[in-house]
């Protein structure tokens, strides 16, 4: 990743978050030596005070723990199920859903007045905690709502889920467009070939290879 921000776009300076995911903090940056050495020199303090808390090593030792273990193989299955029971009973009411290849659910408004409204009556009247997300985030005109089923959910609950925002969304009169997707990748132009969001593989290891670097097409993976 460093080499693709540094090399492919020759910017100056290259930084990676790790808020989200599994050491939950830290980040690092990449550029030439001439800016490494400076920061080296004149952001001692900022470098040398901010070693990882033993409290987010011990959670991230541990989240490794659980992910290598029959525990963790079980909570990835319930979890890829949990999303595509979710996107399925969306998908049947007509909700204007992504494509995405994570488990993030994205619905997209398009309007970041109603985008909110939404997610405000979600939360008031039902319930529900559903993020808005709003420009700068995403572009204007691409406002959405992210939903992120996990392992513990029930298909009670997410069956709970999509008849009450299917309430919020009449109430609102926000129209019902479907699939929100073309038929090709926007980056490679490649045809989509990845289905009702089953599990999925890189599209290097199909015949539709692409052959731009970092593309983002990916297709299902056989059953």
């Amino acid at each position: 990743m460093i080499s693709y921000f540094t090399s492919s776009f020759e910017v100056d300076c290259g930084k990676i978050s790790q808020f989200k995911n599994i050491p939950g903090v830290s980040s690092e940056k990449s550029g030439d030596a001439i800016l490494i050495d400076m920061l080296r020199s004149y952001a001692a303090g900022f470098i040398f005070t901010t070693s990882l808390p033993p409290t987010v090593l011990a959670g991230a030792c541990k989240a490794i723990e659980i992910l290598a273990s029959e525990e963790g193989r079980q909570l990835r299955e319930k979890h890829q199920a949990n999303v595509k029971h979710l996107r399925n009973e969306l998908l049947k009411r007509g909700f204007p859903v992504e494509h995405t290849p994570s488990h993030i659910i994205p619905i997209k408004i398009g309007n970041p007045l109603q985008c909110g409204a939404v997610s405000d009556m979600l939360l008031k009247e039902k319930g529900h905690y559903i993020q808005a997300i709003n420009y700068p985030t995403v572009a204007r005109g691409e406002e959405k709502l992210r939903l992120a089923p996990t392992p513990h959910h029930s298909k009670e609950l997410m069956n709970k889920l999509v008849e009450d925002l299917s309430e919020v969304w009449a109430e609102l009169k926000l129209p019902l467009g479907g699939l929100q997707c073309g038929q090709e990748c926007k980056f490679c132009h490649q045809p989509i070939l990845f289905d009702l969001f089953e599990s999925r593989e890189n599209s290097r290891n199909s015949m539709h290879n692409c052959n731009i670097p970092n593309c983002p097409q990916i297709v299902a993976a056989p059953a």
